[in-house]
């Protein structure tokens, strides 16, 4: 026998008699070290794709937003309301504030899944533990090639409960596995029925958090219930008992009297409907009133491109395979208890509500890749006892076993790091419009915004808490604020709204190039004593220029990027009506350099508006002794930079040609 033959066999010798030595002589010292480093790099991993941005449709509505909402404010979440992972996810979100006030609440937020999915990694690697006797390198494979599945990966990253749901689904197991050890068996004097009444008060109690939690859990339940049965009938003629373990069951009920109290402490939060009480509003939506009319229902097999098409795009279909070996190496009892839960999830699929079936069958993920462990576990021992191979190949067979384990690994991670990285996405510029009106909103402003302004100022002021001061307004609202007298803000894309639904008259001054001021009265000048006279009643009381650095307005930390970062001329002017002006006078802002206009791509750096202020405020409105307020905002190129600007006040005449006003130019701020 060569040299190039001998060494892999005396390595592969020494892998296996090392394991069987580790397992014997410590086995729990290697499970616990495999343990903390599945954790840690779980945790690095999901960190480094952590959320921290939102896209503007994300902030329209849906679960996600939904989530942060309730867990920031305390208010019931998406039907049936999730009153417990709710009120964990406040705790999770104000206790992080205080502890790390500078992370971005976007990531705070996600991080809370995260929690949910370590401890499912934890249980799970527990539980192939006990599977495989202490198997760990398998136990380890198996729990980490589930950390990088698609779905459970995505949902760790990002706002929403599933994660919590699959740790709900291995907790059943878990207990399940434990009453089996503890149940007395027919004909036999093992077990000890104390322990196994205690687990089976678990099992209650966990299917009454199912309840209040995520219903679709409840679909492991009928396979326990037929198991335990089937193991121990005599169950049906323990009545007290039977009414302990309904008892326990309801407790996690009691939760629902929190989404009460929110909805009648706060009717803003209920949506849309019309109830004649808080009671009346309080039974429609734990009863999931909408979700089950959004519910469809198909006869047809539910075979699709997707379903179940993803578990073995996820798995590969060899490790979909071993998965179900698995569950039948695992006997009938456990065995038949996965697969009935999978097959209940199957006919679940039938029911289709808006296409999410493919979320909250997720937990038959984590069963098959118990399934997986346990088949892999059998190769391996059978092979190692010399019940299939003898000689070199019983040896081989372990490094073969974690050698494709491990390639399966890889490729779960390096397909789906870019598919679940959830960290700085180039879409994420939701927050983006909210940024920008708060950049310059004196303190106390009500704003009256688009619906995707509105959207992001509510998400920055409520759950970011940037600027608690702002609030954004309805038509309605503006209105009655500027009856009252009080200062009232619009942004520019909001401005048209104005006219329409808010004052048929309105006087404009800007505060910046995104933020104008409504008032019912013009503002008068108070001091015209060094106004730069124009002409056609028009001067200028004062005009600065400086260059805006490609800063962020949400460069605060933590936050995600909003946008491109680019540099920018802003030009403030204050104009001054002397008279009302006889013609409608535009107005272009261009960049100079060395005296010359600057240019970019062959053309001239400049921004035309037809009217002062955003384009809403033709000169021809303005009244005798008004102070108009304008701020411009000019991209620029990032490189040269100008060293002035220029203001040209102009207007094109009905022949086409163009006639100038005035043109003044101001050198840049240092």
């Amino acid at each position: 026998m060569s040299n190039a033959t001998v060494q892999p066999m005396i390595w592969q010798t020494r892998f296996v008699a090392f394991h069987q030595h580790s397992r014997l002589q410590h086995p729990r010292r290697p499970a616990r070290m495999g343990l903390i480093v599945l954790l840690i790099g779980a945790c690095c991993l999901y960190l480094s794709t952590l959320d921290n941005g939102l896209r503007a449709g994300e902030l329209a509505g849906g679960d996600l937003i939904t989530h942060q909402y309730a867990q920031v404010q305390a208010r019931p979440s998406n039907a049936p309301g999730y009153p417990l992972y709710t009120l964990g996810g406040w705790l999770w979100f104000h206790g992080g504030r205080l502890l790390l006030p500078q992370v971005n609440p976007v990531s705070l937020l996600a991080g809370y899944s995260t929690w949910w999915a370590l401890l499912t990694l934890a249980l799970l690697y527990r539980l192939l533990l006990r599977l495989t006797q202490h198997n760990w390198p398998l136990a380890w494979l198996a729990a980490a090639i589930y950390a990088t599945t698609y779905f459970f990966w995505f949902y760790a990253v990002t706002t929403e409960q599933y994660t919590s749901a699959v740790l709900h689904t291995l907790l059943f197991v878990w207990a399940a596995c434990r009453w089996l050890e503890a149940a007395p068996r027919a004909g036999a004097a093992v077990g000890s029925p104390h322990a196994a009444d205690r687990w089976l008060m678990l099992i209650a109690l966990l299917t009454g958090l199912a309840l209040s939690h995520m219903v679709t859990v409840l679909a492991i339940v009928p396979p326990i219930a037929w198991l335990v049965l089937r193991q121990q009938p005599d169950l049906l003629r323990r009545p007290r008992f039977l009414a302990q373990l309904l008892v326990i069951a309801l407790l996690p009920l009691l939760s629902y009297i929190f989404i009460y109290l929110r909805g009648a402490q706060h009717p803003e939060w209920r949506g849309s409907g019309v109830w004649l009480s808080t009671w009346d509003w309080f039974w429609h939506f734990i009863s999931t009133g909408q979700g089950r009319s959004e519910l469809t229902w198909s006869l047809t097999p539910p075979w699709t491109v997707e379903w179940p098409a993803l578990l073995w795009r996820e798995l590969t279909p060899l490790g979909t395979l071993a998965g179900l070996a698995g569950w039948a190496l695992l006997g009938r009892r456990l065995g038949g208890l996965l697969a009935g839960a999978a097959l209940i999830y199957v006919a679940f699929s039938f029911i289709d509500r808006l296409g999410n079936w493919y979320q909250v069958v997720m937990p038959v993920y984590a069963l098959l890749a118990l399934g997986l462990g346990v088949a892999a576990d059998r190769v391996w021992k059978r092979a190692t006892a010399g019940a299939v191979y003898s000689g070199r190949w019983a040896r081989r067979v372990p490094a073969l076993l974690l050698l494709a384990l491990g390639l399966l690994l890889g490729s779960r991670l390096l397909f789906n790091f870019g598919r679940a990285d959830q960290s700085d996405r180039i879409t994420d510029t939701g927050l983006a419009p909210g940024w920008d009106l708060l950049a310059d909103a004196p303190s106390a402003a009500h704003i009256l915004a688009t619906t995707a302004e509105a959207d992001a100022l509510r998400y920055l002021t409520i759950i970011g808490g940037v600027r608690p001061d702002v609030r954004p307004l309805t038509s309605a609202e503006a209105r009655d604020i500027l009856i009252t007298g009080g200062r009232l803000f619009t942004s520019v894309a909001a401005a048209p709204l104005v006219a329409q639904e808010v004052t048929a008259q309105p006087h404009w001054r800007a505060v910046s190039a995104n933020l104008i001021e409504v008032m019912a009265a013009p503002a008068l000048a108070a001091d015209t004593r060094d106004a730069q006279v124009i002409g056609d009643g028009l001067a200028l009381l004062s005009v600065t220029a400086r260059l805006v650095e490609p800063q962020r307005a949400d460069d605060w930390p933590g936050w995600a990027p909003s946008r491109p970062l680019t540099p920018s001329l802003e030009v403030r002017v204050t104009w001054l009506a002397q008279a009302r002006p006889a013609a409608d006078w535009a107005v272009s802002i261009r960049a100079i350099r060395q005296g010359q206009a600057l240019q970019a791509a062959d053309q001239l750096v400049q921004f035309d508006v037809r009217h002062p202020v955003a384009g809403l405020y033709p000169t021809t409105a303005w009244s005798a002794g008004e102070a108009i307020t304008d701020v411009f905002r000019l991209p620029l190129p990032s490189h040269p930079r100008p060293d002035a600007a220029q203001i040209v006040i102009y207007r094109q005449l009905d022949s086409g040609s163009f006639e100038n006003l005035g043109s003044i130019q101001i050198p840049i701020e240092p």
